[in-house]
């Protein structure tokens, strides 16, 4: 069969922590949901080596996935190695110094986990690192390549529910620990809020100002409790987003509203609402839930990820999770906390 011809792709991970491999151990998550997870669900991609600084995750990743080549310092994987992708899956302080050396090593894709960098300054030097070198850098917003997300994004787009008006986005959590400052990988709205901030952009579009609130409890160096911000759209549409809230659940939820329809999508499910002639008052519109199309296939994002990284691999183009766009993700929550610290004054994006 043709098959036999098939390019096989060499993938090689930095960071053998949760993301990277060690979620694939928890009973309750859909299948895959790790970077190497995601790589191994594809025929034509091999994982050809690991790299962790911790021996013992090293070897549990070994195992777990069959690769012999480990490493604990990633320079030396990369030396050593011929890749095709690289993953970078290490803490997000780490994220920029690797990402580049990657790029400078002569690999033709990067994998980097969320959030893009710990600061706009270093994901800017990353993004345009990885532009004057025409390696394609794709960010782990993995819900980008959702399925559901991917519908919800089609069904807004041909006019459902007409004008996005307002869109609400949750990211809650509980309480910090006492301990996290801000270099470790910052609060909520910046560790899970990466993800609300990109799906705010994914679906509103460009962002024209914010304005900022957030609760700080144990003083400025410590990471947020809470961080919220209403978002002004160029499309007018509005936005208000909160991260963490000192609950004591998770709940990720956006809340989609139109002129003529309401969608609701989170992980917990998804809802859609159409305006309808009311049953109660006569002569009004009210919104009556009806079915939430079904994608025509589902993958794991984290396929769905790794797929994406071969794309912009083979076509050199930005894919639908650049750089760019986890830039912009990250943008956009620096300009929440620096419109908090002025006590909510309303900052414009450049």
């Amino acid at each position: 069969s043709s098959n036999t011809h098939m390019k096989v792709y060499k993938i090689g991970l930095i960071g053998c922590g949760r993301i990277g491999t060690l979620l694939e151990k928890d009973k309750l998550r859909g299948k895959p949901c790790s970077h190497a997870g995601g790589f191994n669900a594809i025929p034509n991609a091999k994982i050809a080596a690991g790299c962790d600084i911790n021996r013992s995750r090293l070897k549990t990743f070994g195992m777990h996935w069959d690769v012999n080549r480990l490493y604990e310092d990633y320079q030396e994987m990369l030396h050593q190695e011929k890749l095709d992708v690289v993953c970078v899956a290490t803490w997000t302080n780490l994220h920029a110094s690797m990402v580049m050396d990657v790029a400078r090593s002569g690999v033709k894709a990067i994998f980097c986990e969320k959030p893009i960098a710990l600061n706009p300054y270093d994901g800017r030097q990353m993004v345009h690192f990885c532009k004057k070198r025409n390696v394609p850098l794709i960010i782990n917003h993995e819900r980008r390549w959702d399925s559901y997300y991917q519908k919800a994004h089609q069904i807004i787009k041909t006019g459902k529910i007409g004008e996005i008006r307002t869109i609400i986005g949750n990211a809650l959590s509980s309480k910090p620990d006492k301990e996290p400052t801000q270099s470790h990988g910052g609060g909520a709205l910046f560790h899970d809020g990466t993800h609300l901030t990109d799906l705010l952009l994914y679906f509103g579009g460009p962002v024209e100002w914010v304005s900022g609130y957030e609760v700080r409890p144990y003083g400025k160096k410590y990471i947020e409790e809470t961080a919220c911000g209403m978002i002004g759209f160029k499309s007018g549409a509005l936005g208000f987003i909160e991260g963490g809230g000192a609950r004591k659940y998770f709940n990720f939820e956006l809340d989609i509203q139109g002129s003529e329809g309401r969608l609701l999508i989170g992980n917990d499910g998804r809802e859609l609402y159409l305006a309808k002639k009311s049953k109660r008052f006569s002569g009004f519109q009210e919104l009556e839930q009806v079915r939430f199309p079904e994608p025509r296939k589902t993958i794991s994002p984290f396929e769905g990820g790794a797929r994406e990284t071969l794309k912009c691999l083979r076509t050199g183009k930005d894919g639908i999770s650049s750089g760019a766009d986890g830039l912009k993700a990250l943008e956009l929550i620096f300009a929440i906390y620096r419109s908090a610290q002025l006590k909510g004054k309303k900052l414009k994006l450049k």
